[in-house]
């Protein structure tokens, strides 16, 4: 068995975004895209002008293959996400005695903090009147998967099989029902996930100049953050004072910020849209991928699913339709700003130019157990009063009646196959790093250590002292046989 494990942790994620945000990071991306490129080209011509022959050996001049009206359509490529199989190979090449079947390998990834809170203003700076502030408490992400050889008990074809589980929890270091709940909740209740609408209700925004405040003025009134033990990274710019007086200083200066930032934090209106509890989130999935992949005509491999959930309270939900409203108008706008830099056909036409159709998932998904029943309660003075209904009755009211196996697709599709894909990369590299050509030597019947010692070939000798070379004059006496090569 090999694993390989990864850890990350941290202890408090803020971010603070506006709607431009996300286009001038693609803009700084294509910029750097555009510099490695041009540097690439100018130093490919200089190579050229060098070697003369080299510009006529180009070998990727492929002229992009002409689709005449009468064509066919292009077949849509199969993803299959099959990330194992070298790796099985690899692994088996460097252990010659042990069987296929008894080699599993995998690995486990952990993402694990205390408080990760976003952000996000409702316009193209941090001066807007509204932003929607999403927030987590002690988020933690739990990924495992094991692959092995397997063989089929239905026919001789054999194939491999891969278990993955992922465990996602909020609240894991919070006992149930311990503290003050959020707003508008019972006192027992205690709020682990949170999207509110925060709105200043002075008419002029702040005149904030640090990072700092406007990390206070933005997270103030969140339940869930503790902004004011994030360190402070501006130093205060004051020339008189000097080394002795510097801490008195940057002291004096950060409560001077978190003063400002608290005032006008205390001016906001703060209004709960979502409110989650402590839960679990386990998804287990099982997958047999014959040999050879399967080609268009074949079966498609299953995918056995299991989804478990555990909520240890209600749902909260606001009742203001107008809260919903300005949280669709918000995530339409940054999506509509995003497609306006980059278009949602790129992708597309960037499949079409190769003539290929987009890549299907050619996976079949059955899921054997469903457990989502958490209630939905309403924020308002009447919710208590009022039956919460379950998850599933509102699904089907929206018209998503297909739950059972759409969650468990999009989140295998969305995080488990990157994260197997990591792990499985990660390994290979790994494996890579042990002397494969020196363990096969060793292993080899031929080679001049098996050869010389047939009767003990677990012998272990110790290591000889360099040989002086052989005089030029003499016969050259026949060398020594080289000791047996030990396992490292």
């Amino acid at each position: 068995m090999i694993l390989t494990h990864g850890t990350l942790s941290w202890h408090q994620l803020q971010i603070i975004m506006s709607r431009s945000t996300t286009p001038d990071l693609l803009k700084m991306q294509l910029k750097l895209e555009e510099f490695f490129t041009q540097q690439f080209k100018s130093s490919k011509r200089v190579f050229s002008s060098l070697h003369p022959n080299y510009t006529n050996a180009r070998r990727d001049r492929r002229e992009p293959p002409s689709q005449a009206g009468g064509e066919p359509a292009p077949a849509p490529e199969l993803r299959h996400h099959r990330h194992w199989q070298s790796v099985l190979r690899r692994a088996a090449a460097l252990l010659p005695a042990a069987s296929p079947r008894d080699i599993v390998l995998g690995g486990t990834m952990e993402l694990h903090g205390t408080n990760i809170s976003l952000a996000c203003f409702h316009g193209n700076s941090f001066k807007v009147k509204s932003w929607a502030l999403f927030s987590l408490k002690d988020p933690c992400i739990s990924f495992a998967t094991e692959a092995q050889h397997d063989a089929d008990d239905q026919g001789p074809q054999p194939g491999t099989a891969v278990v993955q589980s992922l465990t996602a929890s909020l609240g894991a270091a919070a006992g149930a029902g311990a503290g003050a709940g959020g707003a508008g909740a019972g006192p027992a209740h205690q709020s682990m996930a949170t999207v509110c609408r925060m709105t200043r209700a002075v008419l002029f925004p702040p005149q904030l100049k640090t990072l700092r405040e406007w990390f206070q003025y933005a997270f103030a009134n969140s339940e869930i953050d503790a902004i004011e033990l994030f360190p402070s990274l501006e130093r205060p710019n004051d020339g008189a004072g000097g080394t002795a007086g510097g801490g008195g200083a940057a002291g004096a200066a950060a409560g001077g910020t978190e003063q400002r930032a608290k005032a006008g934090g205390e001016r906001h209106v703060r209004e709960v849209i979502f409110a989650l509890p402590a839960l679990q989130l386990h998804l287990r999935t099982r997958h047999r991928q014959p040999d050879p992949p399967p080609a268009d005509t074949d079966p498609m491999p299953v995918v056995e699913c299991s989804f478990i959930t555990e909520f240890e309270d209600h749902i909260f939900v606001s009742v203001d339709a107008e809260a919903f409203l300005f949280l669709h108008d918000l995530i339409s706008s940054y999506i509509k700003e995003k497609d306006r830099f980059v278009p949602n056909a790129s992708a597309r036409a960037a499949w079409a130019e190769g003539g290929r159709a987009a890549p299907q998932d050619f996976r079949d998904y059955h899921c054997h157990t469903w457990h989502l029943e958490p209630t939905v309660r309403l924020l308002s003075w009447a919710g208590k009063s009022i039956e919460p209904y379950g998850v599933d009755y509102i699904l089907q009211k929206l018209g998503f009646r297909h739950a059972r196996t759409t969650i468990p697709k999009w989140v295998q599709r969305g995080a488990l196959d990157a994260l197997d894909s990591v792990l499985a990369l990660a390994l290979l590299r790994l494996l890579r790093l042990v002397p494969a050509a020196a363990a096969a030597f060793c292993a080899s019947p031929a080679s001049p250590s098996a050869s010389a010692a047939p009767h003990a070939p677990h012998a272990t000798h110790a290591p000889h002292a360099p040989a002086d070379p052989p005089s030029p004059t003499a016969p050259s006496a026949p060398a020594a046989p080289p000791a047996p090569c030990e396992p490292r």
